[in-house]
């Protein structure tokens, strides 16, 4: 057993609500002392001022011009370590940063007084597994049949098809190309501008993602959108959005079509030369391969909710009363990196469903941030850890659904800030495995199963949002709701 280095704190920690402490720090006279003794000291060896030799500069003199910002980047430091510190002597398992208690400036480091202030956190919930050795789960049973082969070559043939201008007004399938600029609360300056962006058309009466944000009549509002055209298009930022700023915030994004293209699929033969096989029967060996592949998947993630949604229902526990940025965007990276996992879906339709959760509501929210506790609480119970293998393989996975080197899948990853949460994905998916594995587990065909699914489905409420398109050429004041569209001559990119 080994014993903590005595630090020179006086910390004590209390409750502040629902997952949430409070740590109260108070640095004794002399370590204040010390300190600022030796950020001094630090100072006069390595400062430099006309006059004097480097290292001989009289204490007074560095006082008098540096002294406030000296003090005030030791008391960072002291307060950094004491939090250090705090972490350890107590166990702390923080969610994101320490938030000061009170104005930080009112916190001034001054020698012959000792320093007291107090931070805030959100920590992991404190909670007990319960027994799970009487769990029943469904397992749904699907045979792999030549109809599902034909449906996957199909998207297969539109996924690796060619790019071709739409002659007129995009429908259905299309991309409109442009650039965007978001707006939040009306304020002049832009929130976010970007000079080109790519929307797909949904069906007319489904929505569909811009920028993040997903918006329910999206497909009405493209449906017909031309060059030239611009839209504008204003919703609320969706409450659980990862940047406080957008969070109920009201969003208006400006989008300019300059391009408008549809895929054209490629051929079957075309399609087994992409693949390197020899002929079309030998490509629907390998897709009905490819799809049991995934349907064992599939079936193991639908068990991995199931069990994980019973452990949810039988724990209580304290959930934080709100959820920080950080963990909002740490939930919504893990969402993004099961998705991608599943192979199931393009990178647009993935994020077009992440946008969807994004918008879902506080209570969908909480109920992800309550399974991912009991996740992290299942992992450490049957000492899971996660070796570079297995994420080198998972990410080896990815890259062959995208159809991307390994090492260009790690590097987008890599941009994305989804490497770490590849590991998290893996680590939680097989502590799902083991809650399986205690579980008893049933069959059942997957028609009956998706009936039972649907009967018990919830419709959701969603918020109203108001749309507008009108002319690529800006009016001096753009305040009422409008719908005009332009036609221009090709000014195509």
């Amino acid at each position: 057993m080994t014993t903590a280095t005595p630090h020179p704190y006086d910390i004590t920690v209390e409750s502040a609500g629902p997952a949430r402490k409070r740590v109260n720090i108070t640095v004794p006279t002399e370590a204040v002392a010390s300190k600022l003794q030796d950020s001094m000291g630090m100072l006069r060896t390595q400062t430099a001022i006309p006059g004097f030799r480097k290292g001989k500069v009289p204490a007074h003199i560095i006082e008098k011009r540096f002294g406030e910002s000296l003090r005030t980047e030791a008391r960072n430091e002291i307060v950094s370590d004491a939090w250090k510190n705090a972490i350890e002597e107590f166990e702390l398992r923080p969610l994101g940063e320490p938030e000061p208690v009170g104005d930080p400036e009112e916190v001034v480091l001054e020698e012959g007084k000792p320093l007291s202030f107090a931070l805030e956190v959100e920590v992991m919930p404190e909670f007990e597994l319960p027994a799970f050795d009487d769990i029943k789960l469904t397992r749904p049973m699907v045979e792999v049949n030549d109809e599902h082969i034909d449906e996957e070559i199909e998207r297969q043939k539109i996924r690796n098809g060619t790019l071709q201008e739409v002659e007129g007004k995009a429908a259905e399938g299309d991309f409109v190309i442009g650039p965007a600029v978001v707006h939040l609360n009306s304020k002049e300056e832009p929130f976010y501008t970007t000079e080109q962006t790519r929307l797909t058309v949904p069906a007319k009466d489904a929505g569909g993602e811009i920028l993040g944000l997903f918006i329910d009549d999206l497909g009405k509002i493209l449906t017909g959108a031309g060059v030239g055209d611009e839209i504008v298009i204003n919703t609320d930022g969706p409450e659980e959005h990862e940047l406080e700023e957008v969070r109920g915030a009201k969003v208006e994004v400006t989008f300019n079509v300059i391009q408008a293209v549809k895929i054209n699929p490629i051929e079957d033969d075309e399609l087994v030369a992409l693949f390197g096989l020899e002929n079309a029967d030998m490509l629907k060996e390998q897709v009905k391969l490819a799809l049991e592949q995934r349907r064992d998947q599939d079936q193991a993630a639908v068990l991995r909710q199931q069990a994980t949604a019973e452990i949810a229902n039988r724990v209580e526990m304290e959930l934080p009363e709100k959820t920080s940025a950080m963990q909002a965007d740490r939930d919504l990276q893990r969402l993004r990196t099961q998705l991608q996992s599943s192979g199931k879906m393009s990178m647009e339709e993935v994020e077009a469903e992440v946008a969807k959760v994004r918008a879902g509501s506080a209570d969908e929210s909480q109920k992800r941030l309550k399974s991912f506790f009991i996740l992290t609480k299942l992992a450490e119970h049957f000492h899971v850890t996660v070796n570079e293998m297995e994420v080198n393989a998972r990410i080896s996975e990815l890259a062959m659904q995208n159809g991307k080197r390994p090492e260009e899948m790690r590097n987008t990853l890599a941009k994305q800030g989804q490497l770490q949460q590849i590991q998290a994905v893996v680590r939680e998916e097989k502590a799902a495995d083991q809650l399986v594995a205690a579980c008893t587990i049933t069959e059942m065909p997957v028609k009956e199963w998706q009936a039972k699914q649907d009967g018990g489905a919830v419709k959701k409420t969603t918020k109203k949002k108001t749309t507008k398109k009108k002319t690529a050429k800006k009016t001096a004041t753009k305040k009422k709701t409008t719908k005009k569209t332009t036609k221009k001559s090709s000014s195509k990119s």
